[in-house]
């Protein structure tokens, strides 16, 4: 018996693997946009401000965590039932945690493991 591709807890899987993992490792490797300021002074006295973009918490590990989550909840919609709620209900718990910061975007991919964390519940067979 085949099950139909809305039905298929593969298909959460892997599409919330690419929305968590996406803006996570892009977050890991670029970092985010903020801004420097820094005061100089002259010889003659004048003090002039330099505003400036910079990229901040590049290579910092904590986004890893929501990419190691999402392949646990990713791993467990294939696999197992167990580890796919436990991974999605992870990655949702961060994402939470971290709404201000790159859990709103994240966000998305965990409701997706929630969904194919349900369906793997409930079709036990595939």
């Amino acid at each position: 018996m085949t099950t139909p591709l809305w039905r298929n807890p593969k298909l959460y899987g892997l599409l919330g693997l690419i929305l968590v993992a996406g803006p996570t490792l892009f977050f890991f490797f670029a970092g985010m946009p903020g801004t420097q300021v820094s005061e100089t002074e002259y010889a003659g006295g004048n003090r002039t401000t330099v505003t400036a973009t910079v990229w901040i918490e590049a290579y910092n590990p904590f986004p890893l965590v929501f990419v190691i989550g999402a392949a646990v909840a990713a791993w467990g919609c294939y696999r197992g039932t167990r580890m796919a709620w436990a991974g999605s209900l992870f990655v949702l718990a961060f994402s939470i945690l971290a709404m201000f910061s790159i859990g709103l975007l994240i966000f998305p991919g965990a409701v997706l493991f929630l969904i194919g964390a349900a369906f793997r519940t409930i079709n036990k067979n595939i």
